[in-house]
């Protein structure tokens, strides 16, 4: 271990959100001692470090180390406890959003008990300094009042302050015995070791980590270290994450601390939320707000602020009680209001991003205070996300729908699978069997993507689970439960759980549900008796399918953060009255999927070759405009001879999904482009009345005993269907859908020229980094001297900033300046195989047209 300085430790500008723990001039200055000036080390202490680096490695290294339940917010927290229940080994670290100094300086306190701000009883725990050794080691005693029957403990600790030559600084805490603290008489004493390792992220953000190893003497039962002292001894992050939280002042909060501030509400009023008795949760939230400096000031400004919040953390479902009231005009009883009708919100929208949107803007009052405290959305989104990371019933609900649709249209199909074999029509039975087995290959190939790249040590489990999920057909209710809970995107999987769970669905309505809905209508048309199983499982074919692609549709139209990202050409779903829109879609696209397959069935009962000729004419038709409109490559990026083989696939299944189902989101740029997909629903609509022509002068009768339709009643079905959907879709286009975005439905615009014009035209940095998220072939050739002048005027300052979103993998080397491709290394690991690259670059395929849920 080096012991050389490193520059900048010494600023004391660095120490402002731990001025109060640091106001003892004298420990000031000792800890800035301790910190950036060189030191010599005894052999004692480098034992003592050397022995707690060597327990930080052996605990890393261990499998058999138990995950511990503390809050979402530690990103690891791991424990084991002997077999005799003496001995626990625990380890915890979080990213802190605190400078490194100060995060180094508020443990340095908290060690010696001076002003350490938590939410636990301050007189559990007395630390008492015994001696200083010299500038980076002291001694001090820690005492531990234990609950009845258990006998208070206590040690004594060497704790040595020692910086790393790779910029980071740990502190090693170990029991020990000193002349001036000697046993005391009816406390017993414990031994520990313990391990702080600081490492700067950021200016602005340092990772935290706690390993700790403890035998608290005498005798405990085991089931009271597992399940009380190892949480216990795992929590210094989560103290560290508060205190920061609660100190940091309003003008340096981001959206970051406003959700781990909403977060942290839920955890510490655990205990008190679900009481009858609304006095512990008002209690206990005084107390949070006391001492949060944001929340302070927002019960200074509105006094409406404390009661509404209350109403928010009781989660009691309660009728809509929007309120129109201004913000001037709020009072207790309107803030009570409004806070009570935020449960609803969770069980009736897809994702925490979505009710949180739902709620502030059905309350005007809450948008004015949304701008003049802007970490208070952010703040509710924490509070939603982990609302239903508690699985509330909503969450349940919506899984529960998923899964059940999905199942229940499997179920469908195995019934008729099994009446096609017992009617002797083996090959209407295999050939509906194939199209289950493609789309189960196909959502594995997802499977596969998502899970590829996982680096857990859970892997294999991880990918047990997701298979089996595919085999059983409930991983729809999977996907819909992840997005509805709000659940992250797990470290080197492909996309989020939006993402994913369109992708499964697409894979649903292309591979399965439309072609196995126009076999049973084939089927249905040939057979010598209709039977009200084969009808029943039509409809259900047809309602699933639809369902499918309204949700497509609805997930992405309306969430917030795509909204954000792309607000020219998603919106289309007005903030009120989503019900009846919903329902309006959903019968817009039962209707075009019922009409699109009776047109195919009734091709191919007539002559199997017409219905191929007009395949490939529309088909090809389509490729052909996409290429003339230079819009064939797919947005997702991979190497350019995957781009060229994958996408015309792409868009066959895009082209599919639009014929079939009418599905709005096909309309962007990026897939049909507005005025192609108008002009395919149409086309679909007018290729009914061709199909029923067709069948009328050319069908034969299938068979003996079966004749064919009546074309009295073809003519009268075909014209009910297209009616009903242009009724339908006029009444959704001019009444209902927002109006700004109509335009969408004819535009002209291109994915590459939406992509260019994003770039040249928006000014914020996050937008423009968004280019490199998308396919280079669709861009590079017209503004790639643009973008590579950007990266170089804007990378050194981006390094320093270091924004969540900049991600220098993405970046292809070519648009790298050259000092800076030197320092990452200019034979950096790129996109190597075919489903890597997919893989990695999935990532990012929301970029413009569906932003993820945050």
């Amino acid at each position: 271990m080096g012991s050389a300085p490193v520059g900048g430790w010494g600023e004391e500008a660095n120490l402002d959100w731990v001025e109060t723990a640091l106001r003892d001039d004298e420990l000031r200055a000792r800890f800035i001692q301790a910190v950036s000036s060189p030191q010599v080390y005894s052999a004692a202490e480098l034992a003592q470090l050397q022995a707690g680096l060597f327990m930080e490695m052996m605990v890393n290294e261990s499998d058999d180390l138990k995950t511990i339940k503390t809050s979402s917010l530690v990103d690891r927290a791991v424990a084991m406890v002997s077999k005799d229940g003496r001995e626990s080994i625990v380890q915890a670290s979080a990213e802190i959003r605190a400078g490194f100094m100060s995060v180094v300086a508020y443990m340095f306190c908290a060690e010696q008990g001076v002003n350490q701000i938590t939410m636990e009883e301050k007189n559990l725990n007395a630390y008492t300094v015994v001696h200083h050794e010299n500038d980076h080691t002291l001694v001090f005693r820690y005492g531990l009042k234990a609950p009845s029957p258990l006998q208070d403990r206590d040690s004594v600790f060497r704790c040595i302050v020692q910086k790393l030559e790779n910029g980071e600084c740990i502190i090693s805490a170990e029991s020990t015995e000193h002349d001036q603290a000697p046993r005391r008489a009816g406390v017993v004493r414990f031994y520990a070791r313990r391990l702080m390792r600081f490492s700067p992220v950021s200016p602005t953000t340092t990772r935290f980590t706690s390993t700790s190893t403890f035998d608290l003497g005498g005798s405990v039962p085991r089931f009271i270290s597992k399940s009380f002292v190892t949480p216990a001894a795992a929590r210094s992050p989560l103290d560290a994450l508060r205190y920061f939280n609660q100190v940091k002042p309003a003008e340096l909060f981001e959206a970051t601390d406003g959700k781990e501030l909403g977060r942290l509400l839920l955890l510490d009023t655990d205990k008190v939320r679900g009481k009858t008795d609304r006095l512990p949760l008002e209690a206990a939230l005084s107390k949070l707000v006391d001492c949060s400096t944001v929340l302070r000031e927002a019960r200074s400004r509105f006094p409406w602020f404390a009661p509404m919040l209350i109403e928010v953390l009781r989660n009691q479902v309660k009728l809509p009680s929007n309120t129109l009231t201004p913000l001037a005009e709020f009072g207790e009883e309107e803030g009570k209001k409004v806070g009570g009708a935020f449960a609803l919100l969770q069980l009736k929208k897809a994702s925490p991003t979505a009710a949180v949107e739902a709620w502030i803007s059905g309350n005007p009052a809450l948008g004015d205070l949304a701008r003049k405290l802007p970490w208070f959305e952010h703040a509710m989104l924490g509070i939603s996300t982990e609302m239903r990371a508690q699985v509330t019933y909503g969450v349940k609900l919506r899984a529960y729908i998923g899964a059940g649709v999905s199942f229940g249209d499997m179920a469908s199909d195995a019934y008729m699978i099994r009446t096609f074999y017992k009617t002797s029509r083996p090959g209407v039975a295999r050939s509906l069997l194939a199209m289950v087995l493609l789309n189960l290959v196909f959502q594995l190939s997802l499977v596969y993507l998502q899970t590829n790249g996982l680096k857990s040590k859970d892997r294999w489990r991880t990918i047990l689970v997701e298979v089996l999920s595919v085999v059983t057909f409930v991983k729809p209710g999977i996907d819909a439960f992840r997005v509805a809970s709000g659940q992250e995107q797990r470290p080197g999987s492909s996309v989020d759980a939006l993402a994913e769970m369109a992708f499964t669905k697409t894979g649903e309505v292309c591979f399965e549900g439309i072609p196995g809905l126009v076999l049973q209508l084939m089927a249905l048309m040939r057979a010598s008796e209709i039977t009200p199983s084969s009808v029943v499982s039509i409809l259900i074919s047809i309602a699933s399918t639809a369902l499918t692609a309204t949700t497509i549709f609805w997930d992405v139209d309306t969430n917030p953060r795509s909204r954000k990202r792309n607000p020219e050409w998603i919106g289309m779903v007005p903030d009120l009255g989503r019900g009846s829109a919903f329902f309006i879609v959903f019968l817009m696209s039962s209707v075009q999927v019922a009409a699109k397959a009776l047109a195919t069935a009734l091709l191919a009962v007539t002559n199997p070759a017409w219905l191929w000729y007009y395949i490939l004419g529309d088909h090809g038709l389509y490729q052909a405009y996409q290429i003339a409109r230079r819009n064939l490559i797919v947005y997702t990026p991979m190497p350019k001879t995957a781009s060229y083989l994958a996408s015309p696939m792409v868009h066959i299944m895009g082209k599919i999904i639009t014929d079939y189902t009418g599905c709005l989101n096909f309309r962007l740029p990026l897939m049909l482009t507005g005025a192609y997909f108008s002009f395919s629903s149409v086309a679909s609509q007018a290729s009914v009345f061709g199909a029923v022509h067709i069948y009328i002068e050319h069908a034969r009768a299938p068979g003996e005993g079966v004749e064919k339709i009546e074309g009295g009643t073809l003519w009268a079905g075909a014209g009910a269907l297209v009616g009903t959907w242009l009724v339908l879709t006029l009444y959704f286009v001019f009444r209902v859908s927002v109006p700004k975005y109509r335009y969408t439905l004819w535009s002209w615009t291109s994915g590459s020229q939406m992509l260019q014009r994003n770039f040249l035209t928006l000014e914020n940095d996050e937008a423009k980094f968004k280019i490199f998220t998308s396919n280079v072939l669709k861009w590079e050739t017209d503004i790639g001297e643009e973008v590579k002048a950007w990266t170089a005027e804007n990378w050194a300052r981006l390094k320093e900033e270091h924004p969540p979103w900049f991600k220098t993998e993405q970046v292809p080397d070519r648009f790298i300046p050259v000092e800076e491709l030197e320092q990452l290394g200019h034979n950096r690991k790129r996109r190597g195989s075919a489903a890597g690259s997919v893989r990695e670059s999935f990532r990012a395929v929301e970029g413009e047209e569906g932003g993820r849920d945050d």
